[in-house]
């Protein structure tokens, strides 16, 4: 599965008020961002062919954000 910059979770963890930040803290976050990016992504596509489209708008990404 596909994750994110591992440089851009530090960053969001550092933006959050953490000093250090160890290696396995940055995987785990990863880990769990990545799999709730999914969940939502899956959500949001239902939304979308629900509707009748096949392009996912914003609204089917709030929408999916709410569930």
């Amino acid at each position: 599965m596909v994750g994110f910059a591992s440089a851009r979770v530090e960053k969001l963890i550092r933006n959050a008020g953490a000093r250090r930040v160890s290696a396995d803290a940055i995987s785990r976050l990863n880990e769990v961002l990545t799999d709730y990016g999914m969940e939502l992504a899956k959500y949001a596509v239902e939304i979308a062919r629900h509707s009748g489209r096949k392009t996912v708008k914003e609204n089917d990404v709030k929408l999916a954000a709410t569930k």
